[in-house]
């Protein structure tokens, strides 16, 4: 094995080298030499039976997932299948310490995870009851990825023989667009991500530390949780809120398989959609100071 490799980048692939915290870990390197090509085939080997494909020349990571149906509101974009599967969109087969391995391979470097602190001097009850919060909360902080989810639609007004197989075409969105804001009853806005790693942690005292997000099945948070057991979490002003997230309309039925995509540079589809936003939000801007102009005049 090479030396330079971090050893949570081996996590999903030889647990006995996984006995460090990811946090500790370097900036990731690809193998080199004899003994680094072969251990990068072993990974490409093992991320294969996971359902996870590393691709160096599009700088992206897929994950094969399938889209949940959750009775309650959202609070993970996506999970392993023994996740909380009552409040996530996606969920994976894919065991979390391998996909972990992927990104890493990737290049995403860990980022930090949100904290909490209580205000001094505190609110007062009137003041909570108002809505104030008692914590000051500083927002998880790193360099941005990106992710975006592909599937296949039947093609449109195609003519089948009997017998034969009704043709697809794939579709791709933002995950953004998939994920409704309930305060603005709109598809989120003005949110990023970023990526923490997990962490290694006993279970229980005296037992050997074990990769927690292998445990616990919590992969991207669309809120902040504590402590960091997850692998990313969105980076918002409303991700204080755990009630504050649902699904959109151009989410397929419940059941579908999906690849979802990391992407360790902006895709052209987030900055098509970026640009859709600042228009939109323009036609917000002026329509208001419009309306805001005639109710003056009255």
């Amino acid at each position: 094995m090479n030396a330079r490799l971090p050893a949570v980048l081996l996590c999903g692939l030889m647990p006995f080298a996984c006995a460090q915290d990811p946090g500790a870990a370097a900036t990731p390197q690809e193998p080199a030499a004899a003994d680094g090509a072969a251990l990068l085939k072993q990974m490409l080997d093992q991320f294969q039976k996971e359902g996870i494909t590393y691709d160096k020349a599009t700088q992206t990571v897929s994950v094969t997932a399938t889209v949940n149906q959750p009775p309650d509101p959202i609070e993970y974009l996506l999970i392993h299948k023994r996740g909380k599967r009552h409040e996530a969109v996606f969920w994976t087969a894919s065991k979390p310490s391998v996909l972990n391995a992927a990104l890493l391979l990737l290049g995403l470097e860990p980022g930090t995870n949100a904290t909490y602190t209580e205000k001094d001097p505190p609110p007062t009850m009137e003041e909570i009851e108002a809505g104030a919060d008692p914590l000051v909360i500083t927002p998880p902080k790193g360099r941005n990825f990106w992710m975006t989810v592909r599937w296949q639609v039947p093609t449109e007004q195609a003519v089948v023989a009997p017998g034969e197989a009704q043709p697809t075409k794939a579709v791709e969105y933002c995950v953004e667009d998939l994920l409704l804001d309930l305060t603005t009853q709109e598809p989120v806005e003005d949110c990023s991500w970023v990526y923490l790693g997990g962490r290694m942690a006993q279970l229980y005292k005296g037992e050997p530390e074990i990769y927690m997000a292998d445990a616990e099945g919590n992969l991207v948070s669309t809120c902040y949780m504590s402590p960091d057991n997850h692998l990313a979490t969105m980076v918002h002003e409303r991700a204080r809120d755990d009630q504050n997230w649902w699904t959109t309309n151009k989410l397929p039925e419940p059941g579908t398989e999906v690849q979802f995509v990391f992407h360790k540079m902006e895709p052209v589809l987030h900055q098509e959609r970026e640009k859709r936003i600042a228009a939109l939000k323009k036609a917000r801007a002026e329509a208001a100071a419009k309306e805001g102009g005639g109710e003056q005049k009255k």
